[in-house]
């Protein structure tokens, strides 16, 4: 004992040691102007300080997924949705190694981690155009799988964690949306307006639609939309707090799509749920609507924009991005701050279009306050989003059919970012898709998409949890709207379902050793005398093997 209490002190202490000189090392960079090397030290120190623990690395996984934007380039090496996704990635592999001992490598979780990408590799093999397009396309997937399989790995051994995970992001959740209501009160996006890496995620491009902490609204809606339905199944103290901060959230991003999916998953909620209706839930559902409508509505004069000075101009310049990455909307048609534009970036960007010569000076601001409300009108009323997405979904069918084989195998990895190069869309709206179904079966044919939806089918019917199973359907419904597989924040919700639903599922849940069961009195009597020995094997072996939390772990359902 007195050796292992030694070798501990002494990890402790070259621990110390370790941080103290990478702090100098730090704080030299910083007294040198070289601000970005610190910033690697501090990442680089704080990331290996993550991957002693798996409990950390699950804590980091929705961290950094949920809280650091892809629309600011800090200096990655290469694009910032590809440089968190290998980050995302090794934390992943990595807590999956450290565990492989307690666990192994069960062969359902790697086949389920595995088919997306085995898709997208027969769809390059059939429509072969390198081995890069395959790289790109398999990339993601690969990475989002082995997410899922350690969240819900972690998870099934401990319940605990996942939920303290959940309900901190709700409470996380609240600050971002006094964010956001800051965002559209004063018409500015900080940080993103001076640090984005193109114009249209600033509020150059539309100041009236909150964009939280993701950079673009239809991120933040699809957060938002998330944290309502898990603060409304969890119900945590004070729940109702997140609820209505969210739900606040929901309707200043302006996403229809995230609109539909909540509808969407409260409905379920409702039909799950009717027996439990009551006067009391009625009022208190009239009262957080009450207060929502009133936060929306009201601005606050403090918080109104300065007459004087237009909002800042980001600067053009901005690094090569990867042909999957991310893609702001076109700059072909300049959207006024007052009517947003109702295309969402996406993924497939045609990487090939020239760096804008300037960003267009935004409107300067007047001095009464944007109506939120009548924004939020105005996005139901808007045709212009239903006509774009009905011209891309033309778009897609014709190349989707253009033969046999593009029906079952689809175009290849990437084939939607080649075609949006080479050819485009020409209505003057964002060069992307928009529907993510739609988007793999063109990628990866019939196939694909067959095993996309299984996937989404069998995650709902074996996540037996409620929580798990609201944001299932609200990410379902919300990714028909736009491409989804490059936004770290959004495929987060799918992931946070995951991990939600394995450990809320008895079934996925870790079994311990079998305990023997106890004998009721006079059952030994009624059976009969027994030989000691036999009758304690008996007894052994007569014992379901335990699931712990098999009572109490199950969500409702």
């Amino acid at each position: 004992m007195r050796v292992l209490a030694d070798r501990k002190r002494g990890v402790e202490r070259r621990g110390r040691y370790l941080g103290l000189g990478l702090v100098v090392l730090a704080a030299g960079f910083l007294l040198t102007g070289r601000w970005q090397l610190a910033l690697g030290v501090a990442v680089g120190a704080l990331l290996g300080w993550v991957l002693t623990d798996p409990v950390r690395i699950t804590w980091a996984v929705f961290v950094i997924a949920f809280a650091v934007p892809v629309t600011i380039d800090v200096g990655y090496p290469t694009n910032p949705s590809y440089a968190l996704l290998l980050v995302l990635f090794l934390l992943a592999a990595w807590g999956r190694v450290l565990r492989a001992e307690r666990d192994g490598w069960p062969p359902k979780a790697l086949a389920a981690a595995l088919l997306l990408p085995a898709c997208a590799v027969l769809a390059g093999l059939v429509h072969w155009h390198g081995v890069k397009p395959i790289a790109v396309g398999v990339a993601p997937l690969l990475c989002f799988g082995v997410l899922a399989w350690h969240l819900a790995e972690e998870a099934r051994h401990d319940r605990r964690t996942v939920r303290r995970i959940a309900e901190a992001l709700t409470w996380f959740s609240v600050a971002v949306a006094v964010f956001a209501k800051y965002q559209t009160a004063s018409r500015s996006w900080p940080i993103f307006d001076q640090f984005a890496y193109d114009w249209t995620y600033t509020s150059a491009f539309d100041a009236t639609r909150a964009v939280g902490l993701s950079g673009h609204p239809i991120i933040y809606g699809t957060f938002a939309m998330a944290m309502v339905l898990v603060a409304l199944t969890l119900r945590g103290r004070f729940w109702y707090v997140p609820v209505t901060a969210n739900l606040v959230g929901l309707v200043l991003s302006g996403t229809r799509s995230a609109w539909v999916g909540t509808v969407l998953a409260l409905g379920l909620w409702l039909f799950l749920q009717w027996r439990k209706v009551s006067w009391r839930g009625l009022g208190a559902t009239a009262a957080v609507a009450a207060v929502t409508f009133t936060l929306v509505a009201v601005n606050p004069p403090a918080l109104r924009p300065d007459t004087t000075t237009a909002a800042p101009t980001p600067s053009p310049a901005a690094p090569a991005a990867s042909s999957a990455a991310p893609a702001p909307e076109s700059p072909a048609a300049t959207p006024s701050p007052a009517a947003p534009s109702p295309a969402a970036p996406a993924p497939p960007a045609a990487s090939s279009l020239p760096p804008e010569p300037g960003a267009p000076l935004p409107a300067a601001p007047t001095a009464s306050a944007v109506d939120s409300v009548d924004v939020a009108g105005s996005r139901i009323s808007d045709p212009a989003s239903a006509d774009a997405r009905f011209t891309r979904m033309c778009v897609v069918w014709d190349g989707i059919t253009s033969d046999w084989s593009t029906v079952v195998f689809g175009n290849g990895p990437e084939a939607n970012v080649r075609f949006l190069e080479n050819v485009g869309i020409g209505d003057g709206q964002a060069q992307v898709f928009d529907n993510t179904y739609l988007t793999f079966w063109y990628n990866f044919g019939l196939i694909g998409l067959a095993c996309l939806l299984a996937l989404l089918v069998l995650l709902y019917r074996h996540l037996r949890s409620l929580p798990a199973r609201l944001l299932l359907v609200g990410f379902a419904a919300q990714i028909f709207f736009f491409d989804v597989w490059l936004w770290l924040g959004a495929v987060a919700v799918l992931l946070l379902a995951v991990a939600l639903g394995a450990a809320d599922n008895p079934s996925l849940s870790a079994r311990s050793l079998p305990v023997p069961r106890r004998r009721q009195p006079g059952a030994q009597a009624a059976a009969g005398p027994r030989q000691p020995a036999a009758g304690a094997a008996a007894g052994s072996g007569s014992a379901p093997a335990a699931r712990p939390g098999s009572a109490g772990a199950s969500g409702p359902s």
